[in-house]
């Protein structure tokens, strides 16, 4: 059975929609880097804060002619790539250059930067230099189909992840953002309606639970992708989001057969449909593996203790897109050890704008901020205490703690964790908030 599922993943594809995928991604590649520069996001984001939420600790801040020579090689790797030029050491160099920028501060994680970043990392690995506009050579099953399961599991698992009371039963956070659209012509009026937003909110769900199916499905893959072309456009007008709607419309192509584009393109060369070699075992390991992580690892957070959209475990790299609307407020308290002397610390001093609306309702990052204050002491000769005075509102709710106010929150996670320092979401939090 594994040889005849081996040989079945070997037999070779039309490359034509795959070399518009290519094409498309390079491009895209290269306009959010010019879009990254164009904005200004480089200094604001990255070269004027004097504390990154890094996710690894001692990761370098590149100086800024060198930084901005890393938007460079993007845009140079994203223009290869689209052009077919030595397109795997391109891509190397654009994951290798987008990742290093991610990386360097947690405000900057998007939904949409973490999918564009697994996109670019199959293709590196996958055999995408044999597609040329010139001289295509099929593809083997397997490398479409990797592309297609990654695509739609971000569908599916948003679509699960939208099963939830807020979402489906309070049509929230999309009631609070469409109120905010009220002064847009001619729909405004519409979007302040509650019903909309509940037409909305399970239309969304319906969506991504079904969209990938279909547009896998022959007699409605057209329909399907016409919806996914006026949702996308939608959501574009209404929450500016960057590249995302045509990063997921690009990636919608996937799902359609191979040899869509010839419909369109008379003009692409032909292919022989010569069977390619199976994959050795050690291969056949490697791919299912990761056919195996990209089906389960956005689920774990359903086995994790606490309400994932207020604890924020597993919530990251899980497609949960759009889910929740939260403020908060959090200062902290710095508290000598050997002499009981108290500093009291308003991060907005220090942080900027994004980094303090990120850091003050996500646990994880109030405690990098923590050991952040906890290095400046230490730095100076005192060993101190770093205790949160955080409270968060979650999709409308009236405000409540969020860390537990007497626990040293630089502890290491584990015990952390054995003292229970993220609060629970209370049900009816009134008269706890403020």
């Amino acid at each position: 059975m594994l040889t005849r599922l081996r040989d079945a993943l070997a037999v070779p594809v039309d490359p034509a929609s795959f070399l518009v995928f290519r094409v498309g991604f390079g491009l895209l590649a290269a306009f959010a880097s010019l879009r990254f520069v164009a904005y200004g996001w480089v200094e604001e984001l990255l070269l004027r804060p004097d504390f990154l939420f890094s996710w690894f600790s001692g990761l370098p801040v590149l100086s800024a002619p060198w930084l901005y020579g890393v938007f460079g090689l993007q845009l140079l790797a994203g223009v290869g790539i689209a052009l077919g030029w030595r397109v795997r050491w391109c891509l190397l160099c654009w994951v290798l250059s987008f990742g290093y920028v991610e990386l360097l501060d947690k405000t900057l994680y998007l939904n949409h930067y973490v999918l564009f970043s697994l996109l670019g990392l199959w293709l590196l690995v996958a055999p995408v230099d044999r597609v040329t506009a010139n001289g295509q050579q099929p593809l083997p099953r397997w490398v479409l189909w990797l592309l297609r399961l990654q695509v739609g599991s971000v569908y599916v698992w948003a679509g699960v992840a939208k099963l939830n009371a807020d979402w489906l039963f309070e049509a929230q956070p999309l009631t609070t953002w469409l109120a905010a659209r009220v002064d847009i012509p001619w729909v405004g009026p519409l979007l302040a309606q509650k019903e909309t937003a509940f037409a909305m909110s399970w239309g969304g769900a319906v969506y991504d639970l079904c969209i990938p199916f279909l547009l896998l499905f022959p007699p409605t893959r057209w329909f399907a992708f016409a919806l996914v072309v006026i949702f996308h456009f939608g959501v574009w007008l209404l929450f500016p989001i960057g590249v995302f709607p045509w990063l997921m419309i690009l990636s919608a192509t996937l799902l359609l057969p191979p040899s869509w584009p010839r419909k369109f393109w008379s003009g692409l060369p032909r292919f022989e449909a010569v069977p390619d070699r199976a994959l050795t075992t050690l291969q056949a390991f490697f791919w299912g593996a990761a056919a195996a992580a990209i089906v389960a690892l956005p689920g774990r957070a359903y086995i994790m203790d606490g309400d994932v959209s207020w604890t924020e475990r597993g919530y990251r790299f899980a497609w949960r897109v759009m889910l929740n609307e939260k403020t908060g407020l959090v200062d902290f308290r710095v508290t000598e050890k050997s002499t009981g002397r108290v500093w009291r610390v308003f991060p907005s001093h220090e942080l900027t704008e994004l980094q303090h609306k990120q850091m003050r309702t996500q646990p994880d990052m109030i405690r990098d901020y923590a050991l952040h204050l906890k290095g400046v002491h230490e730095a100076e000769g005192r060993d101190v205490a770093v205790y949160a005075d955080a409270w968060v509102s979650l999709n409308g709710r009236p405000s409540q703690r969020l860390i537990r106010p007497d626990v040293d929150v630089t502890l290491s996670l584990k015990e952390l964790e054995r003292l229970d320092w993220i609060e629970p979401l209370l049900a009816d939090p009134a008269g706890s908030g403020i």
